[in-house]
C-alpha cells in the first residue's frame, strides 16, 4: 500500500541502506537474535516491546513475492528455497525497520502536520482526473487496502521520520581529495608485458617409446586403466511429478486454474532509460546535441556534470515507476536508443534515452495449456502422494519387488549399470528420471545396498519417494595392458609433451631472472615474444589469463613471471608500469570520487544498522513464521 509514497520519500540513502542490510544479515546471522522461540505471542517479532504481527509481515512478505514473480519465466511457479529466502528478508526488513522508529523516537524527530500533508498530496494514487489530490480516492484506496485513515497517517509519519535518520546518517560520509586520488591511480594504474607462449596444441608429439617403457608408465598409472566398480540396479521413484504426468486433466478443471492464476502471467510493459535532468531547457537541448552526436553514457555523465545537470540509470520501470508522468510519457512512447527531449517537467527540463524495453505480457489459455496442464496436475498429485507412498511403503514391506510395482501408481523405474559417478561403462551419465538431489541419492543407496537387501523406501526432499534393488556387482578390474595400449601412448605422449615445454618456460624464466631480456632469453630458440595490450587491475584483456593478469601487478619492472595453463605455459615479463594522472581525466576522477563516496557511505550505513539491530535485541519467532507460510501455501 506504501509503495507510492516510499517512491515519492524513499531517497537514495534509504535504498542504499536496507539493500546493505540484507546482504549485512549474512554475515550476522539470524540465529543470533532468536530468543524465546516456544513463547506464546502471536508475533512474528518483537522489537523492544514493539509487536511485528502477522498482518503486517504477510502484507509485506506477499508484496515482495508478487515482485520477484514477475521476473520469473513462469510467476505461478515459486520455489520453495526461493520463498524461504523473501520470508527471511521480509522479516529482517521489518525488524530493522521498527528498530530504527525507535531510534527516530529517541533522536526526537518530529514529522510536521504540514510536512505529511505534502507527502500525501503528492501520492500519484491519490489524484483525482483533474491531477490534483482528491480526498474521496484517498479513501476509497485506504478502503480497498483495508487501512483506516489514522493508521495510515501514522505510517507515512513514521517513514518520513525514518528517512530523516539515514539521510543524517548518509550525509556524515564523505572522502578527501587525498583518498580519491589515490584510489584513482590504484584503479587505473596500466601494466604491459611481454609474453613467451608455448602451447600444447599443434606441436609435434614425441615419437612412440619402446613398449618396456609404456608398461612401466602403465605400472606406474595402474588408477587410471581400471575399470571402476559396477553395479546393475533397478530403482523406482514416486513424486508429484511422476503421478501428475499419469493423471487425467479436464479442461474445466485447466480453465478454472488459469482465471484464479492469470494475473500471475499477467505483467505491463517494462522501460529502463537513461535521463539527464538540467536547470534550463537550452541547458537540456545543449546535451541532447552532444548526446545524439554520439557520445556514450560516461561522457554524457562527465557533460552533464560540467553543465550542473543531473545524470541517472532508471532500471527497468513501469510507467508510474517513472519519477514524474511527464518522462513516463515521453519514455514509453520513444523508439529504443533515440534520443528524447528536452521535456519539460516538475524539478526541470530532460532528455532520456530508452535502454531497453521489456514487452508486456498477456498469455491466452491456449498458448499455456500445456504449462497450466502440468500445474494442475501437480497440485492434484500433491494430494494423493502421501497416500501412493503409503501403498508403495506397504507393497515393500509385504515382500514385492520392484518389478512388481503397479502401473496405476503413478511411480517411474528405471534399471541398467553404473558406477560410483553415475555413468554407465560407456561413460555416459545413466538416464535416471529424477532431479539431480534424488538423483545422487539414488546412486548413493545403490552403492551401499547388496545384492538381495530388502527393499527400503526413501522419502527425499520435495515429497520425492524411490527406492533401489541391486541385482549384481561388477568388482574393479584392471584393464590389460594390450587392450588399452593406445591410450597408454596418448597418455604417454601428452605427458612428456608438457614436460618439454614445461622446461623450455623454466629455463627462460631462469634466464630472466639472472637479467636477460625476455626477447634474449627466447633469441635463438624460434620463440615469439609478443606484446600483450596495457592492462588494467583485475580486468585482463586479449589472451591474458586472468591470474598472469593479476600476477603483473605485483611485479616490478623487469620481473617475470610463469603461469600454467590448460593450453600450455605462459612467460612474461612485465615491461612497463603506466601511471594514471588523474590531472588529465577529469571524468575518471569524478567516477572515482563518486565510486568512494557511495562506497564510504554504504560502510556508515551497514555500521549504523548493526549498532541499531545489536541496540534493538529483537526477540525472532520462526516458528510463528513457518505456520503463516504453511497456511497460505495450503490456502
Amino acid at each position: 500500500m506504501l509503495g507510492s509514497f516510499r517512491k515519492f520519500a524513499n531517497t537514495w540513502p534509504a535504498r542504499v541502506f536496507f539493500l546493505v542490510l540484507v546482504a549485512s544479515f549474512a554475515s550476522w546471522g539470524i540465529a543470533d537474535v532468536v530468543r524465546n522461540i516456544g513463547g506464546g505471542s502471536g508475533a512474528v517479532a518483537t522489537v523492544q516491546g514493539h509487536d511485528i504481527t502477522p498482518t503486517e509481515f504477510m502484507q509485506e512478505y506477499d508484496g515482495t513475492l508478487r515482485r520477484y514473480a514477475q521476473q520469473l519465466p513462469d510467476p505461478s511457479q515459486i520455489p520453495a528455497s526461493l520463498r524461504q529466502r523473501i520470508a527471511s528478508q521480509t522479516l529482517e526488513k521489518l525488524v530493522t525497520q521498527q528498530a530504527l522508529a525507535d531510534q527516530a523516537a529517541r533522536l526526537g524527530v518530529v514529522v510536521p502536520d504540514s510536512q505529511l500533508r505534502d507527502a500525501v498530496f503528492a501520492m500519484p494514487d491519490f489524484q483525482g482526473p483533474d491531477g490534483k489530490f482528491s480526498r474521496a480516492t484517498l479513501l476509497q484506496v485506504l478502503s480497498s487496502n483495508h487501512l483506516t485513515e489514522a493508521h495510515f497517517l501514522d505510517l507515512v509519519r513514521r517513514d518520513i521520520a525514518q528517512n530523516q535518520v539515514l539521510q543524517s546518517v548518509g550525509a556524515a560520509s564523505g572522502s578527501s581529495s587525498l583518498l580519491t586520488d589515490l584510489v584513482y591511480r590504484y584503479l587505473n594504474e596500466k601494466r604491459r608485458a611481454d609474453l613467451v607462449t608455448l602451447p600444447l596444441q599443434g606441436q609435434a608429439l614425441p615419437p612412440a617409446p619402446a613398449d618396456t617403457v609404456l608398461q612401466r608408465y602403465y605400472d606406474n598409472n595402474l588408477g587410471r586403466y581400471t575399470a571402476p566398480e559396477y553395479r546393475h540396479i533397478k530403482a523406482v521413484i514416486l513424486s508429484p511429478d511422476s503421478i501428475g504426468r499419469s493423471l487425467t486433466v479436464s479442461d474445466a478443471d485447466m480453465q478454472a486454474w488459469f482465471s484464479a492464476h492469470k494475473s500471475d502471467y499477467v505483467a505491463p510493459e517494462k522501460r529502463a532509460m537513461q535521463v539527464i535532468t538540467a536547470n534550463s531547457e537550452a541547458s537540456a537541448a545543449s546535451l541532447a546535441t552532444i548526446w545524439k552526436a554520439g557520445a556514450g553514457w560516461d561522457a554524457m555523465q562527465a557533460a552533464a556534470k560540467a553543465a550542473g545537470a543531473t545524470a541517472v540509470d532508471l532500471p527497468l520501470s513501469t510507467p508510474d515507476q517513472v519519477p514524474s508522468p511527464e518522462l513516463a510519457k515521453a519514455a514509453f512512447a520513444a523508439p529504443i536508443n533515440a534520443v528524447i527531449g528536452p521535456i519539460k517537467a516538475v524539478f526541470g527540463s530532460q532528455i532520456l534515452r530508452v535502454t531497453t524495453i521489456t514487452p508486456a505480457k498477456n498469455p491466452s489459455f491456449e498458448s499455456l495449456r500445456d504449462s497450466i496442464r502440468g500445474k494442475v496436475a501437480a497440485e492434484k498429485a500433491l494430494d494423493l502422494i502421501d497416500a501412493r507412498a503409503q501403498k508403495l511403503q506397504d507393497l515393500f514391506a509385504g515382500g514385492a519387488k520392484i518389478d512388481e510395482v503397479p502401473a496405476d501408481l503413478g511411480a517411474t523405474g528405471a534399471a541398467g549399470t553404473l558406477d560410483a559417478q553415475g555413468n554407465t561403462p560407456e561413460g555416459t551419465p545413466a538416464p535416471i528420471p529424477a532431479p539431480a538431489d534424488i538423483r545422487q541419492q539414488i546412486i548413493d543407496t545403490a552403492f551401499k545396498t547388496n545384492p538381495g537387501d530388502p527393499v527400503q523406501p526413501i522419502e527425499g526432499p520435495d515429497h520425492v519417494w524411490f527406492a533401489v534393488a541391486v541385482d549384481s556387482i561388477t568388482k574393479p578390474a584392471k584393464r590389460q595392458f594390450g587392450d588399452v595400449r593406445s591410450k597408454v601412448l596418448a597418455d604417454w605422449q601428452a605427458d612428456q609433451l608438457r614436460h618439454q615445454q614445461e622446461s623450455v618456460a623454466a629455463r627462460l624464466l631462469t634466464l630472466v631472472k639472472t637479467g636477460q631480456t625476455l626477447a634474449n632469453a627466447a633469441w635463438g630458440s624460434g620463440l615469439q615474444v609478443t606484446h600483450s595490450p596495457p592492462l588494467m587491475r583485475d580486468k585482463p584483456a586479449g589472451d591474458v589469463p586472468a591470474d598472469l593478469a593479476h600476477t603483473l601487478f605485483t611485479l616490478k619492472p623487469g620481473e617475470a613471471t610463469m603461469v600454467e595453463t590448460n593450453a600450455g605455459f605462459i612467460v612474461a615479463q612485465l615491461a612497463e608500469v603506466i601511471t594514471a594522472d588523474p590531472k588529465h581525466d577529469s571524468a575518471g576522477l569524478g567516477q572515482a570520487e563518486e565510486g568512494l563516496k557511495h562506497a564510504l557511505h554504504d560502510d556508515y550505513l551497514t555500521v549504523y544498522a548493526i549498532a541499531l539491530r545489536q541496540q534493538a535485541k529483537p526477540v525472532v519467532r520462526p516458528n510463528v513464521v513457518q505456520s503463516l507460510l504453511a497456511q497460505q501455501q495450503n490456502e
